[in-house]
């Protein structure tokens, strides 16, 4: 059986999104509120869980600002809305930022991640695009 470059350009990009699929997402879930270390850039292992069976989970970081007091919550959620972060306006708002990959939910920011990935995914598209088109 012959495979030719576009077969294997087809693998390269389906064989990660399978065994993303198939794994369970892990998330670091607490509330800063209740639980000692949570609003942190460091989170302790303690926080760690496994989601539970959703149709599309993803990882959440909420810092919620009432008042003057801040808060972190860090959860799963079953749907990121239409942008991977936004924030609520007026005094008492919320930033509320998803993301599908274990753990990600640590990060401080994730725009600067989300750039990093949209700057290897176009990499790797227009180097295959390049050699299918050779």
């Amino acid at each position: 059986m012959k495979f030719g470059i576009f077969s294997y350009a087809i693998l390269f990009v389906l064989i990660p999104l399978i065994s993303t699929t198939t794994n369970q997402l892990k998330c670091y879930v607490c509330n800063s509120n209740v639980d000692e270390g949570c609003d942190g850039d460091s989170v302790p292992d303690v926080y760690k869980v496994k989601c539970s069976a959703m149709i599309r989970p993803y990882c959440r970081k909420i810092i919620q600002t009432v008042g003057e007091q801040k808060s972190v919550v860090r959860t799963c959620g079953s749907a990121a809305g239409s942008k991977s972060c936004y924030k609520t306006p007026g005094k008492n708002n919320a930033q509320v930022c998803s993301c599908n990959h274990d753990f990600c939910n640590q990060a401080t920011s994730f725009n600067r991640q989300e750039r990093i990935m949209t700057m290897m995914s176009s990499i790797i598209i227009l180097t295959i695009s390049m050699l299918i088109i050779r």
